[in-house]
């Protein structure tokens, strides 16, 4: 990491300035050189933190922007009803727009790679999950192996596509993950891998893992699934009352609402 290698050339030519130019003892240039590499480190890091910020909240702009002219446009819809067909197009058009914005926002963070040991690994996080969205999954699953998966989206993702590729060792990922997630940090991820069981036609292993989120979290929807389960019905259970949330993953597709039409 360049940041320790540059604090350590300046402590390394204080203490040879101090001790070989001053003629103080090694004891002083020991302090002083430790003092200027704590100082070299915290201004880099600090000058860092503040670039990093600033290209956040510009990408951070971009999605809500997205989700004002979302919001626009389905308050335009309920005036003035469209074909729902059209309307998923348009929002789909829009929401792929902001994205493709913020997937160039985040090559800005590429100069900083070299001061932050983990921020590459965190940068293809951000853009696995963008990437993911847009539907290019090949371009996220070449992140992924490049990527931090700890938060319960990227963990979801890695989860979803190792589902549709048909790739052992989902049960052994989610236990490694999952086993220290808590509150709404568990909804997605447990509900994911409780659907996936059922598909796998493991509905008492999915009723043991809704159990298992039901202690850790308070959601209805868990709660939902659980009772389906715990009454033998596996085939009411249902993830769409997390709405967006679970879509993302793009495993289902959400229900188009029915156009109301008005008579005179």
């Amino acid at each position: 990491m360049l940041t320790m290698l540059c604090a350590l050339a300046a402590g390394t030519v204080v203490w040879l300035g101090t001790v070989y130019g001053l003629q103080l003892t090694p004891g002083w240039g020991t302090f002083l050189g430790i003092l200027v590499m704590l100082a070299v480190q915290v201004s880099i890091s600090l000058i860092v933190r503040r670039k990093t910020t600033q290209i956040n909240l510009r990408i951070q702009g971009i999605m809500l922007d997205v989700q004002k002219k979302l919001e626009a446009k389905q308050q335009q819809f309920m005036r003035r009803p469209m074909d729902p067909k059209q309307m998923m197009q348009q929002f789909v058009r829009e929401q792929n727009a902001g994205l493709e914005r913020a997937i160039a926002a985040c090559e800005e963070f590429r100069g900083l790679y070299k001061w932050s040991f983990l921020m590459e690994r965190q940068i293809n996080t951000m853009k696995m999950a963008f990437n993911y969205q847009l539907r290019r999954y090949d371009e996220a699953d070449r992140l992924m192996e490049k990527s931090l998966l700890l938060d319960p989206q990227s963990i979801s993702m890695k989860m979803a596509r190792m589902y549709k590729r048909n790739e052992a060792g989902i049960d052994r990922f989610f236990r490694k993950k999952c086993r220290r997630l808590k509150g709404k940090n568990c909804i997605l991820p447990y509900s994911l891998y409780a659907w996936i069981l059922i598909r796998q036609e493991k509905p008492e292993e999915a009723f043991k893992v809704m159990t298992e989120a039901k202690k850790r979290v308070e959601n209805d929807v868990i709660v939902q699934n659980w009772e389906a389960l715990a009454n033998k019905r596996p085939k009411s259970f249902s993830n769409a009352g997390l709405g967006e949330m679970w879509y993302a993953l793009a495993l289902e597709e959400p229900k188009m609402p029915k156009q109301q039409y008005r008579y005179r």
